[in-house]
């Protein structure tokens, strides 16, 4: 049989039924957990929803409390469940802890159906991203319980493919209908793009010391909860947006040229490569300037798709006055990056693989 056509008919399984669980759901600012379940709802309508808390952003499908999820899991025939990070996950089957007495982050017990599931012999499939548990200083012991005790491991890092055998490689899904492509103005200041959630290996400080190098032919655009770090900014060239929703981050990004990604390493916490704020400002054209502090090159290739530039203020600054000086050369690779983002981190074709490997277990 045809990829394609095992793809259709996997999909399209009318004797397998999924349940997706999240935790704080429908929640627009949660990414790409929100575009990949509208995906997923679009391509599997009977699809039930849950939510351990649920919120209130539109969505096209009702999202039931996680406490309904037995009954009707029961008079549904819920047969797979999917859901998106390692704490949920080990959660869902009451290993939050090691026998050495060392617990998961921000797993929770209570949420334990595990003995349900192996009795209805329903089969959880789930996606392992960085955040949501995984840390650089996660036990790969809790990865390989999960492994044991999920069908599918979906991941886009490498510490989990190595823990894991058998795991699959996807990367994080974007809305690309809503971040589409859009050819940048040679035009003065060159606009730039800070947006990330206040956290330590966002790098600000290093945002910073590269940008207060510029001259006025530059202006920022900072998106976030960095209420706290403005102060970092002797250039005056910036506007302070907070935090946006996806469509007016859209707007900001459609004007932008730049995308900066000054990530560090931090020992606590782990972002995948690029990040979803990187995926997202890169499919409209911006050009990606990144750290890259996890040496990534397993989609994205420097210099072509994006540039990579060294952890230091000077480096920054020199690459983003590189782009002024070369902008046509610059702007292909933005639209080299879109092109790829469009080809390989398309919500829509995403989804199609993950459902094909779940309805094909």
């Amino acid at each position: 049989m045809s990829t394609n056509k095992r793809e259709q008919d996997s999909t399209q399984d009318s004797s397998r039924r999924l349940a997706v669980i999240d935790t704080w759901f429908p929640w627009k600012q949660s990414g790409f957990r929100y575009w990949e379940n509208m995906q997923i709802f679009s391509q599997r309508p009977d699809t039930l929803f849950f939510a351990i808390q649920p919120y209130h952003d539109e969505f096209p499908a009702p999202v039931h409390h996680f406490s309904q999820f037995k009954s009707l899991a029961v008079s549904e025939r819920i047969t797979d469940i999917y859901c998106v990070f390692l704490n949920l996950t080990l959660s869902l089957f009451g290993t939050c802890s090691l026998p050495d007495g060392s617990n998961m982050p921000g797993s929770n017990p209570s949420w334990n159906i595990g003995s349900f599931l192996e009795e209805r012999q329903i089969r959880l499939h789930a996606t392992i991203y960085p955040g949501g548990g995984l840390s650089p200083l996660t036990n790969p012991e809790f990865l390989r319980i999960a492994g044991r005790y999920c069908s599918t491991i979906f991941t886009n890092v490498e510490e989990v493919l190595l823990a894991v055998p058998g795991s699959l490689y996807h990367p994080v899904v974007i809305n690309t209908d809503l971040y589409d492509y859009s050819p940048k103005l040679h035009q003065l200041p060159i606009q730039l793009a800070f947006s990330a959630y206040n956290s330590v290996r966002k790098g600000f400080p290093l945002m910073a010391d590269g940008f207060n190098r510029l001259s006025e032919h530059f202006h920022l655009h900072l998106i976030g909860n960095w209420d706290d770090h403005l102060h970092l900014l002797t250039n005056k060239n910036y506007t302070f947006h907070g935090i946006l929703s996806p469509e007016r981050l859209k707007s900001v990004y459609e004007k932008c040229h730049v995308f900066l990604n000054c990530s560090i390493p931090d020992q606590y916490a782990l972002d995948g490569f690029p990040t979803t704020s990187a995926v997202d400002a890169m499919s409209t054209g911006c050009v990606l300037v990144s750290t890259n502090p996890r040496n990534d090159r397993l989609i994205l290739e420097p210099e072509k798709d994006f540039i990579e530039v060294q952890p230091s203020g000077q480096a920054i600054a020199d690459a983003l006055f590189w782009i002024k000086d070369h902008f046509g050369e610059a702007m292909q690779i933005g639209a080299n990056g879109a092109n790829k983002i469009k080809n390989r981190f398309d919500a829509k074709q995403i989804v199609k693989s993950k459902l094909s490997h779940i309805f094909s277990e």
